[in-house]
């Protein structure tokens, strides 16, 4: 019964786009089982990387029919649930996403306008994390992560010529 009356809580507050989003998730998650923990409910939905995993097949709805991203779903389902979505979820799908690129691997893009480019989104990509809420509040504790491809970035774009 919690489910139900979260699921009309979420329909009336939120988007179209946010509920169908989330009915989708919780299919596509609990295989239609029965819900009995909201707060279960609740933990996965603030974790980003449930959004990147339940929606992307449901992507070309969100963007083409209503307009919309993942991320303004999760910052609209984060703010039904009282949750800040500048959280260690978005934090750790970020220098998830980050820690996966070898900046050195740039190194050896032939054209030089994609090279460019590419460290450039790359750079920013650590822009945003380090302008997050979630790492200023933290930034003792998870600085290294971010230092360690900050220096190889550094040292690619000596090499590229790029200031």
């Amino acid at each position: 019964m919690e489910l139900e009356s979260t699921l009309k809580d979420i329909e009336k507050k939120c988007s179209k786009v946010a509920y169908l989003c989330v009915i989708h998730m919780i299919d596509e998650k609990f295989n239609n089982k029965n819900i009995e923990n909201i707060s279960l409910l609740k933990d996965f939905f603030i974790d980003y990387e449930n959004y990147e995993t339940f929606l992307n097949d449901y992507a070309s709805v969100i963007y083409n029919k209503f307009d919309s991203s993942k991320e303004e779903v999760y910052n609209e389902i984060c703010s039904f649930f009282d949750e800040n979505p500048d959280n260690k979820y978005l934090f750790l799908f970020r220098l998830k996403k980050l820690s996966s690129q070898n900046p050195l691997n740039y190194i050896n893009i032939e054209d030089e306008d994609t090279r460019a480019n590419s460290i450039l989104k790359l750079e920013n990509r650590i822009n945003i994390i380090e302008s997050s809420t979630y790492y200023k509040e933290n930034t003792e504790e998870l600085s290294n992560d971010i230092i360690k491809i900050k220096k190889s970035l550094e040292v690619v774009k000596a090499v590229a010529g790029i200031k």
